[in-house]
């Protein structure tokens, strides 16, 4: 599956709640404010799409910034050895993201590395090497080279709705995930979409049949946007490790790997930078002069 389709799959529900949501904004809003808060956040999402604005959009959603002379002289290692391979500063921007996850980047935009605040730490305290360090930007930079995040910040603006509906919806989830009886019924749900469709069919009215299809296709949702999710996860996983391979940082990216983990997916994982930095590597007599 392409990464065009796995974006598709995982991102249009999210679009679609969050369009919906904005729709009904003017109707509800006093005066002209929804219009303009719905025809405002529309046309920043359209400057993002075409590239515009990347840099204060990073800083609002992601509450990043850029990184202080002393952050950047501690990463500065890890730095030249992505410039030296094609894959650093002035191609990407890189920026501090206070509340990353501990020890990581993530691509954004077309040009655009957020470099968690741990990752500088453990750089800092000399827990990280460089090469590690580098491997690590170099997942994020790859996906950002090649386009697969292009639409990220526009959809990441878009779909704040539906992140905010999927957040409470987890806390409530959460809070009645305690109770035998609400959390039976959430693994049982396809039950639930069943009959609601079945009640909707045999009652007739075509609003009761749009109420009992709309039920159903919701709990369908529930079980496929998680699938959905993962194999855009897994794919531009993958397209990354393959632009670290390709660069030959697979063995440092490897390494931090299994300092992180050492469970099976880890080593999974593992095995494929070595079969894709393998793959890279020169066969033959032919190859060797080719190199020369």
């Amino acid at each position: 599956m392409g990464v065009r389709l796995t974006t598709l799959l995982a991102q249009t529900p999210g679009i679609g709640v969050s369009t919906v949501a904005m729709a009904t904004l003017p109707p509800l809003l006093p005066g002209p404010l929804g219009w303009v808060v719905f025809l405002g956040a529309l046309s920043l999402a359209v400057a993002l799409l075409g590239g515009a604005g990347e840099p204060a959009a990073v800083r609002a959603l992601f509450g990043a910034r850029a990184l202080t002379p002393a952050e950047a002289a501690a990463l500065a290692p890890a730095i030249v050895l992505l410039c030296r391979r094609g894959l650093g500063p002035p191609l990407v921007r890189l920026y501090l993201w206070p509340g990353g996850p501990a020890v990581a980047a993530t691509g954004a935009g077309r040009r655009s590395v957020l470099v968690s605040a741990e990752m500088v730490s453990q750089v800092r305290r000399g827990r990280l090497p460089p090469e590690q360090a580098a491997a690590v930007i170099a997942h994020a930079a790859g996906l950002v080279r090649v386009g697969a995040l292009r639409s990220e910040l526009a959809v990441q603006l878009w779909t704040i709705p539906w992140r905010f509906l999927r957040g409470l919806a987890r806390a409530v989830g959460a809070a009645g995930g305690r109770l035998p009886l609400v959390a039976l019924m959430w693994r049982a749900r396809f039950v639930v979409g069943l009959i609601a469709l079945g009640q909707g069919v045999s009652t007739g009215p075509p609003e009761a049949v749009v109420a009992g299809a709309l039920s159903a296709a919701v709990v369908g949702l529930s079980y496929l946007v998680p699938r959905w999710e993962r194999a855009w996860a897994a794919r531009l996983q993958a397209i990354g490790d393959e632009e670290v391979a390709r660069i030959g940082l697979a063995s440092a990216l490897a390494d931090f790997l299994l300092r992180q983990s050492r469970s099976a997916a880890t080593f999974e994982r593992v095995h494929a930078l070595e079969l894709a930095h393998a793959s890279l590597q020169p066969s033959g007599p032919q190859d060797r002069t080719r190199r020369r």
